[in-house]
């Protein structure tokens, strides 16, 4: 990780810097795609990620449902309160529109949406007091670097969490005095802006959900961990199983929420030949945590809903496990999800994670559709030249009232003109119209 842009909100975070940019797409094109599959911050972002596996086995720290706050920094118990009340109190607070009939996307998540982009600054400033309070300024009064072994008080951790959650209620966009701080502000509400769905398309996919990694990685390159940041390597795994565990955890709950609630269309499902609808990274950091369970459950667990359900709150894999079976029960697992019935069969965990991270940088990472709204700014920082492209639409598709039509460009003088045309019947010589298959049989 470059040092250069590690230094903690209350440091002097310019040091090495260029000069400061909002935060911007730059992946547009294949050879925009290329450039990011051959950067160093795709790498960086990769190694952050196995790191996160990694650490749910190799630390001592095992997750508590009960005891959520243990082992966190007092930024990442900000944040975890803050998750916390997006959990529970949006979803009743701005509940989905009963009145419309479709399939997929409540409008009404564009209201939860505007009230994420309206409350992420109060947010984001909870994680850099917390932290700034807890950490820099106790490291600066000890004259000494926070060590490694450091664990936070509970009250320190739950009045920062309190801190978070009370930020979660409020829409402040007072701006502080210090520039600095507020560049790093503005570059991390950017990336917590896209990692809960898409306002206009009303999905959720996989592209979020890293977006919420690239979030956690920010966090920790300025420190927000907990660790001392003059380092350039990554923080111990003491450090980071508490967040792979307890605040993705958190946000799962969020998430689901709105997945179910909205109705959100999965975007770049795979359907049954994907782990499930949604999500990627829980699978892998909960195949990680159970490389060295005590309890010595190997993969072929998940076919015991027994297991899955007294285990699930504590292991992230049979979470997951259990929720997909809840969401597709009525039909057998096997048919429903016949890649994850697959993976029950590999003998070990450390098969089984070892396939999902390559899973996840394969169909995730280096797949254009998924990272192509990544934004980057100075600590997620793209080193190419993005490619000129026209600005994405800002409003639905939809014939009818709420959104624009599906006309050509090209094709808007003419829309009057056409309408008032006679529709005829497609000519004998063109052959059958594109009609579904099943579409020709009687209706019974």
């Amino acid at each position: 990780m470059d040092s250069a842009t590690t230094t903690a909100p209350g440091d002097d975070v310019s040091a090495g810097k260029t000069k400061s940019s909002p935060p911007a797409r730059y992946i547009y094109t294949e050879a925009d795609m290329d450039a990011f599959r051959s950067s160093p911050i795709k790498t960086e972002l990769l190694s952050f990620v196995t790191a996160m596996g990694r650490s749910c086995s190799s630390s001592t720290y095992r997750y508590d449902p009960t005891q959520p706050l243990t082992g966190l920094s007092p930024g990442m118990a900000s944040l975890h309160g803050s998750l916390r009340h997006m959990a529970e109190q949006w979803l009743l607070e701005i509940p989905p529109d009963e009145q419309v009939k479709a399939r997929f996307g409540n409008p009404s998540f564009r209201e939860w949406h505007a009230r994420l982009v309206q409350r992420s600054r109060p947010m984001i400033q909870s994680v850099l007091d917390c932290h700034k309070e807890h950490v820099v300024n106790a490291r600066k009064m000890e004259g000494a670097t926070t060590d490694h072994s450091e664990t936070f008080s509970t009250d320190t951790l739950q009045a920062c969490a309190d801190a978070g959650y009370h930020a979660a209620s409020v829409s402040d966009n007072k701006p502080t005095e210090d520039p600095k701080e507020e560049e790093i502000i503005a570059e991390l509400t950017a990336y917590l802006h896209l990692c809960f769905g898409h306002p206009v398309r009303l999905d959720y996919g996989t592209g979020h959900e890293s977006s919420f990694m690239v979030l956690l990685f920010c966090l920790c390159k300025i420190g927000c961990f907990g660790e001392d940041r003059t380092k350039s390597a990554l923080p111990p795994p003491a450090l980071l199983a508490p967040v792979a565990l307890s605040v993705l955890s958190q946000y799962l709950q969020v998430t689901r929420g709105i997945q179910s609630d909205y109705m959100l269309e999965p975007a770049g499902s795979h359907g049954v030949w994907g782990l499930d609808d949604y999500h990627c990274l829980p699978f892998y950091f909960g195949a990680c945590q159970l490389r060295n369970n005590v309890e010595e459950y190997g993969p072929d667990c998940i076919q015991d809903d027994g297991i899955l359900e007294a285990k699930g709150d504590e292991y992230m894999y049979l979470g997951c496990i259990r929720y997909v079976k809840f969401l597709k029960k009525s039909a057998p697992f096997f048919e429903t999800s016949p890649m994850l019935n697959d993976i029950s069969r590999l003998a070990t965990w450390n098969k089984v994670s070892g396939g999902l991270l390559r899973l996840y940088e394969g169909e995730v990472l280096d797949k254009r559709p998924v990272v192509q709204h990544f934004v980057f700014g100075n600590i997620f920082k793209a080193t190419w030249i993005a490619s000129e492209a026209p600005v994405a639409p800002t409003r639905t598709f939809i014939n009818g009232p709420g959104g624009e039509e599906c006309i050509a460009p090209w094709a808007q003088n003419n829309v009057s003109e056409t309408r008032s045309r006679p529709r005829t019947p497609p000519s004998p010589e063109l052959g059958p119209g594109t009609r579904a298959p099943w579409a020709t049989a009687p209706r019974p």
